[in-house]
């Protein structure tokens, strides 16, 4: 089915209005009277918007207009406009100066009587066109002033006017023109599309689309919601992008539910269906509401051919089909409705979904081909107040909009499992739902946790629980007493494991062999890696897994045959493995596997079905961390992922029986699917929590730079903690503009070729938020002593690639330690504090603060402009942090140290500066209630700051005997 698409909107910012000599535009040479120009082109804006033939704005295909240009010989870079569709030449009368109105340009017949126009090119691609004044060019621009309505109706008659912004604030004075009859390459994108689904444009079918934009399409005009048509089934639908300015197209598959097999399947998904105000739930004859979750009806679908649904009431028994498609009436019994029930599955029929948002769909008669908002789909017709029943309405109708909730997930919005060394300070944040309270706590066995109120009215506003682990393993229940707005009493249960073989108990740090190397890797290239770790001191700093990325095994699709690629590693992995352990004993192996049919480069077989058989493999070979991605899925991302982490938690308890180390199991699924909510339980103890991250500063959503992936991430700090943590993805330090697939930014949108990269200061700062944010860290640079393009082949490499800057950032010992911590926190952003609260705003600075040990406080303000930012006092009190007590401010960056009490100072921000401290209370041990000193009662052994022995001579922050060393 062909589904709701939307235009991604060109962004313009006053950053990147640096004007540039016009290159795109193409010039005719022949005269409209003496035949047709050589070159047309549409006017698009940035709106989304076309001049239609009176050059009044349209979004419909058949009336966009066309346009020549021709050179106006007196004056640089202006241009004769003539409008090609209605055989006119674009004027105006020209005056002292123009104020900003509708209707601006005039038509007319003869050349001589057209007007010149200026035209600039920005440094965007786009364009801003002026007018001339009898005495030059004025500050004034092409735009339908006042916007598109009333003043300019869509496909009517009223001209382009002008307006005073060239489109800092207003989009619409930037214009894209687009040559008529030139074939445009668009690069089609997806982050986990299901195996078996099929994208169809201009009939052309697409399958294994990656994030990657391996496969392309070329077309003359641009691309429409109708060129379109997305078959997918498991309970998906594709939220589809276009961008017809950068000629790109983003598939996004989102899973609402998955699909049972049958009403007598053994394993069953139920559901509830919400709509805005109220559930489904069968009473007596009738299919009537419920405005209770716990009273409502569940669910199953089964689905009986791609994308068509039977809807199985199984609290009920019945099916729920439809009698006529057409919008019902304001009925109290479902006798008299369009939607009834049976129990006989032959009479039952299916529906189908239609995407309203990312959270909501219409349920729509499955017989309804090429459904739009007018279609009839659920709803509760004539309204729950009116006592309606379940009937058919428009799907544009806010309440035909249904969510189908997993009644098996936790409804609190913060971790329910958390994880713990035996006898470790311990911290679990508990923000609630608006309404909701935590009152008390029911510990059990626990003596050694408590609940504390001191952040209820500061900050994020939360109580806490805090204290020490138990000593002992095992695992361990406590149970949350909570009351809603209306004084419901509520319960949730939280598991605590607490294990000295937790996977990952601190961030998990690595090199990454994908953004450099892409497809090219192997056994020769892996060794010169780890001895460019060697020297530079990267593996003593903690980065000391190599993981080996997509294409590292013998091309094929059969799972069953799957093995490494002997002509890449003639000496298998296990042979690789003791290489890279004769450069440095700590060094270990990670590997990539995919949750579907196939990898995401649709090179090697994925693990899918054959968890257990394929894990084993990898242990056999001596491989000790798997990052899974999430491409050519077969079935949805929970159900995938807990069958790989069930194989994962398996392998780990022999492993720890026989005394080696956690395996450790990376979730790849990009945020799609909120694996902060599942993915501990799954198995996982970290999940990419964004798209694949980008060498840029801010980009967007499916290409986030440094500040984008921040963004998607700063708010799921209550998810996080010891042995689950959101992953950021692999850092771009080192890369300076010549990377792979890193290089497919907002601005550049191709694989390898040049870009800026980032500068030192952003290069800081992604360090300093991927360390606040406890993400695993993870490099991809190339160390070697020769550096090569590898999946960017064609640019000349400095040697070394990797600065001294780069070294000194990556091996900071203190900012390090602020992401190895052992309370694994996530830092809270702290909005209030805060003036870049926009998503991908380019303005602004952000505030945030991490719980460390011993109640320990960083805090981190970055600049996200590019141009110097002074930031106010910041009171201790507002990041809780006690009144009147004088810390030790520990300034990171600048390796300085002072004392303060009551206010920090960040002072003034250089460009996309982020500036680190770390805060200790000089009066106390601690500023969290109940959190001891475990690591300074251990005794005359010398400890890092995560609890684990270390040598006398380790170098970085080691505590001993109470005493903190830091070398």
């Amino acid at each position: 089915m062909t589904h709701y698409l939307r235009l991604l909107s060109l962004v313009v910012s006053a950053m990147l209005l640096a004007v540039k000599a016009v290159a795109g535009i193409k010039v005719s040479q022949t005269l409209p009277s003496a035949g047709k120009p050589e070159h047309c082109y549409t006017m698009m804006n940035a709106n989304n918007y076309y001049c239609n033939a009176t050059t009044s704005p349209t979004q419909k295909k058949d009336n966009y207009a066309q346009f020549a240009f021709y050179a106006a010989s007196d004056k640089a870079d202006t241009y004769y406009i003539y409008n090609v569709t209605a055989s006119k030449w674009v004027s105006y009368d020209q005056a002292g100066s123009y104020s900003a109105q509708t209707g601006f340009v005039k038509m007319t017949d003869n050349k001589v009587d057209a007007a010149v126009y200026k035209i600039s090119e920005l440094s965007t691609g786009a364009y801003e066109i002026q007018p001339y004044t009898t005495t030059g060019v004025a500050a004034i621009y092409l735009n339908w002033y006042k916007g598109i309505g009333n003043d300019n109706p869509v496909n009517g008659n009223v001209t382009l006017g002008l307006w005073t912004d060239n489109g800092t604030k207003d989009k619409g004075s930037n214009w894209t023109l687009k040559e008529v009859g030139v074939q445009q390459k668009y690069t089609l994108f997806s982050d986990g599309m299901p195996s078996d689904a099929t994208v169809i444009i201009n009939g052309q079918s697409f399958t294994g689309l990656n994030a990657q934009g391996d496969q392309s399409i070329n077309v003359e005009e641009d691309i429409q919601t109708s060129d379109i048509t997305v078959k997918v089934g498991g309970g998906y639908l594709a939220k589809v992008t276009i961008d017809n300015s950068n000629y790109q197209i983003d598939f996004k598959f989102i899973q609402y539910f998955t699909p049972t097999a049958s009403i007598d399947a053994e394993k069953q998904y139920p559901y509830i269906l919400k709509m805005p105000s109220a559930y489904i739930k069968k009473s007596g004859d009738n299919l009537a509401h419920t405005t209770s979750a716990s009273d409502a009806d569940r669910f199953v679908l089964i689905e009986a051919e791609q994308g068509k649904y039977y809807i199985y009431d199984r609290t009920a028994g019945c099916y729920i089909y439809y009698t006529n498609v057409a919008n019902g009436s304001n009925q109290t019994t479902t006798a008299n409705s369009n939607v009834k029930y049976t129990t006989d599955k032959a009479t039952a029929n299916t529906w189908q979904l239609m995407m309203l948002s990312e959270e909501t769909v219409a349920i729509i008669p499955g017989s309804v081909e090429n459904p739009t908002g007018n279609t009839p789909s659920f709803n509760f017709t004539g309204g729950i107040d009116n006592n309606a029943v379940l009937n058919l309405y428009n799907a544009n109708d806010r309440n035909s909009a249904w969510q189908f909730i997993d009644p098996s997930k936790t409804p609190m919005p913060f971790a329910t499992l958390m994880y713990a060394l035996p006898g470790a300070q311990y911290i679990h944040k508990l923000p609630t739902k608006t309404g909701e309270t935590v009152t008390s706590v029911d510990f059990g066995s626990i003596s050694t946790l408590a609940l504390h109120d001191d952040r209820v009215a500061i900050g994020n506003r939360y109580k806490y629980i805090s204290g020490t682990a138990p000593a002992e393993e095992g695992e361990y229940e406590y149970t949350l007493n909570l009351t809603n707005e209306t004084g419901d009493e509520i319960q949730s249960k939280v598991r605590l494991i607490v294990s000295s073989h937790l996977q990952s108990p601190t961030p998990m740090m690595a090199w990454l062999t994908w953004n450099w190397f892409a497809r090219a890797i192997s056994h020769d290239k892996m060794v010169e890696i780890a001895k460019g770790l060697e020297k530079y001191g990267l593996i003593e700093a903690g980065f000391n897994t190599i993981v080996l990325d997509d294409a590292w095994a013998s091309p094929t699709n059969d799972k069953a045959a799957l093995t490494y690629d002997p002509a890449k590693f003639p000496n298998g992995i296990s042979g690789l493995k003791t290489a890279l352990k004769g450069i440095n004993n700590k060094l270990k192996v990670g590997i990539y596997s995919d949750a579907g049919s196939m990898t995401c480069e649709n090179y090697q077989p994925g693990s899918y079905g054959y968890e257990a058989a394929h894990l084993a493999l990898f242990d056999s070979w001596g491989v000790d961390m798997l990052k899974y991605d999430y491409c050519n899925s077969q079935a949805g991302t929970k159900v995938s992922y807990t069958q790989m982490g069930n194989a994962v938690a398996k392998l780990n308890e022999e492993r720890q029986a026989k005394g080696e180390i956690p395996f450790v199991f990376n979730i790849c699924e990009w945020g799609k699917t909120k694996p902060w909510e599942w993915g501990a339980e799954a198995g996982g103890s970290s999940w990419r929590a964004t798209s694949d991250a980008r060498e840029d500063w801010i980009g967007n959503n499916s290409r986030p730079g440094v500040l984008g992936g921040v963004d998607e991430v700063r708010k799921l700090w209550m998810y996080a903690g010891v042995n689950r943590f959101n992953d950021l993805d692999m850092m771009c330090i080192g890369l300076h503009g010549l990377g792979g697939p890193s290089n497919n930014t907002a601005g550049h949108q191709s694989n390898g070729g040049q870009i800026t990269g980032l500068t030192d200061a952003q290069a800081r700062s992604q360090m300093s938020l991927w360390c606040m944010f406890a993400s695993p860290l993870a490099l991809t640079c190339d160390l070697r002593e020769t550096p090569k393009g590898e999946a960017n082949a064609n640019v000349q490499m400095p040697n070394p690639l990797i600065t001294d800057a780069d070294i000194a950032t990556l091996t900071n010992t203190e900012v390090l330690a602020i992401n190895q911590d052992a309370l694994g926190q996530q830092a809270e952003y702290m909005e209030a504090l805060s003036t870049g609260t926009s998503n991908y705003s380019n303005t602004g600075y952000d505030v945030y603060v991490k719980d460390l040990t011993d109640g320990r406080m960083a805090v981190s303000v970055t600049n996200r402009g590019t141009t110097a930012v002074s930031v106010p006092d910041i009171q201790l009190t507002s990041i809780y942090l006690k009144a009147d007590n004088k810390y030790t401010c520990r300034d990171i960056w600048a390796n300085t140290e002072s004392e303060i009490e009551n206010t920090l100072s960040p002072g003034t921000l250089q460009p996309c500066e982020t500036k680190v401290y770390v805060l200790t209370d000089k009066a106390t041990v601690t500023s969290l209630s109940g959190v001891n000193t475990s690591l300074a009662s251990k005794g005359s052994t010398r400890y890092d700051i995560s609890g684990r022995k270390v040598a006398e001579d380790y170098k970085g922050l080691s505590i001993k005997d109470g005493q903190k060393t830091l070398k």
